[in-house]
């Protein structure tokens, strides 16, 4: 290891919270650091999607370089996690990797120099930063251009790793990264025992075990030193350019670990020393900074059937054996994406991550605590639209049989259909009342949906606790969760009338046409008791429950007597 190379196994460079609130800047070796006393808690990062990318750093360090063998290993270092000497040695072991500057492979960059590519701004290495259209068109009104902005080695380091890692599309050869552009990421994050609302807490329920990395590859599990199968940069790039031979990196081409170390960027950063410019995110002082890049495209092109342990996957249909990574889509991450981020979809199409399934399966220990944390770029195509996440209970599937897991994720996927429908009748509600032509209506009306959903988000968890409870006293029923079911109809109703009231309010209903209004909450209150196409629907269909004053449900109360 070079004394000249910034390397960031052992430079101090992560900046963390510990639960006293003291920030400090550590290497990656210290992130257990003062479990006892004052553990660290979070990352400090003036950006969020910086804090996230440093989640997946440091698993993706950790599954590589100090993966447990098996889930019994995994299971004596969750109870005593290792000293922060003993990370040290074992991440020094792949810290030839790790060099971010001077001569030689460097992190998360071409070997080629690049010579003769244009160079860029080291703004621009931020995936939110505007594009040339919009600074040609004067149209950076949410994320402003930043001029000159210079990077401390730090952010630059993590600036490098996000871009790799959730690369959205960037123009005519230029890659997207091996999740697609914008990935969304899922955690499992402890909430009990020494590691609760800890960073060890956030990170080693997601580590993978040497086990699980050879299931998914096929190799064998003995620990070896990983080289350029598993860090592209230490050694020739694997273009996609067509003109020189370059296709497709299929999961058989590389080591199974590169899922955490994609590379599908060709970049160089550009290194000058700081005279005393301050890092233009961070503020903090370096003695050289990187001032812009070089890059060129036609990086890695990662093929379909890649399935990274973070990410939840989803097929098109029941005959597709092909799957799909899950991207953040507008309107935030709610409790409606449960079926398929913490339970499977319906018919199996979407699955949870594996960290997730895993959990399921038994990591832990029975009644362990847990959440889930969200998190990733709404995309559309290449222009960053919103950073989202999200926080929500984790139940482990592992501590219920089978029928009644089953019965669970029954019933989870019926409310939660029931909410979304329930969300959409509520917006074309509101569109129709305040509108005469609610088709041609332009604009995003998608925050009434996510009103919607965080309005009823704690009744939503509550209903999935009154459900176990109604599973457990009665397990050999037909249909133990009926109630609860029934139950959560007049929830989406209570909300769904009260935000359509808050968006249509009788104050200044002169200003609208009345009829139009008063026609617009009818139909709504008409599809939320159940009557109705939609109504039947969202009854029958979604919650699985009969809809009221239909002529079927009639001739089943008249059989009944």
């Amino acid at each position: 290891m070079s004394d000249a190379a910034y390397n960031l196994i052992d430079e101090p460079w992560l900046p963390v919270r510990r639960r006293s609130g003291a920030v400090e800047r550590i290497p990656p070796w210290r992130v257990n650091d003062g479990m006892t006393d004052d553990p660290f808690v979070r990352f400090a990062w003036p950006r969020p999607d910086f804090d996230g990318a440093s989640h997946e750093f440091l698993i993706g360090l950790l599954s590589t370089a100090a993966a447990p063998a098996d889930e019994d290993e995994w299971e004596h270092q969750w109870l005593a996690p290792p000293e922060p000497e003993a990370l040290r040695q074992r991440f020094l072991r792949v810290a030839d990797a790790f060099r971010l500057d001077g001569p030689g492979p460097r992190f998360l960059q071409d070997m080629d120099p690049l010579d003769g590519a244009e160079p860029k701004n080291a703004a621009n290495l931020l995936i939110d930063a505007p594009g040339a259209q919009t600074l040609r068109n004067n149209t950076d009104i949410f994320v402003k251009r930043s001029g000159t902005m210079v990077l401390g080695r730090a952010a630059g380091a993590m600036a490098l790793f996000t871009l790799q890692c959730y690369a959205p599309s960037g123009g005519a050869g230029h890659r997207t990264s091996l999740r697609g552009g914008g990935p969304l990421t899922t955690l499992v994050v402890s909430g009990r025992g020494q590691s609760a609302d800890t960073l060890w807490g956030r990170l080693w329920p997601n580590v993978e075990t040497r086990e699980q990395v050879a299931a998914r590859s096929g190799l064998d599990p003995t620990p070896q030193r990983p080289g350029s199968a598993a860090f592209p940069w230490l050694g020739p790039t694997r273009t996609s350019d067509p003109k020189a031979d370059g296709g497709k990196t299929t999961p058989e081409n590389v080591d199974p670990l590169q899922v955490y170390w994609g590379m599908p960027r060709r970049i160089r950063l550009v290194f000058e020393p700081a005279h005393g410019r301050p890092c233009s995110l961070t503020e903090v002082d370096d003695s050289m900074v990187v001032s812009g890049y070089a890059t060129k495209n036609y990086g890695i092109s990662y093929s379909e059937g890649f399935e990274h342990p973070l990410t939840p996957y989803y097929r098109e249909n029941s005959n597709s054996a092909t799957k799909r990574p899950v991207h953040p889509g507008p309107g935030g991450i709610t409790y409606r994406r449960w079926p398929g981020l913490v339970v499977r979809g319906e018919r199996g199409l979407r699955e949870p991550a594996q960290v997730v399934r895993q959990w399921h399966s038994g990591r832990g220990h029975s009644g362990d605590e847990a959440r889930l944390a969200a998190f990733g770029y709404d995309m559309d195509n290449m222009k960053a639209r919103a950073w989202v996440e999200a926080e929500m209970p984790l139940w482990r599937l592992d501590d219920f049989n089978a029928a009644t897991r089953d019965r669970l994720e029954d019933f989870v996927r019926a409310v939660a259909a029931g909410a979304g429908t329930a969300a959409g009748q509520v917006t074309r509600a509101i569109k129709s009342a305040r509108h005469r032509r609610p088709r041609d209506v332009r604009g995003d009306f998608g925050f009434v949906a996510e009103r919607f959903f965080r309005d009823t988000e704690r009744s939503f968890f509550e209903a999935i606790d009154r459900a176990l409870d109604a599973i457990r006293a009665d397990p050999d029923g037909d249909d133990p969760t009926r109630t609860a079911r029934l139950r959560w109809a007049p929830v989406m109703e209570t909300a769904a009338l009260r935000l359509f009231d808050e968006h249509v309010p009788l104050d200044g209903i002169e200003d609208l046409d009345m009829q139009r209004c008063v026609k617009a909450r009818y139909f709504l209150k008409l599809a939320l008791g159940g009557r109705g196409k939609v109504g039947r629907a969202l009854f029958e269909d979604d919650l699985k429950i009969p809809s009221p004053n239909t002529t079927r449900a009639r001739r089943q109360a008249r059989e009944a007597k």
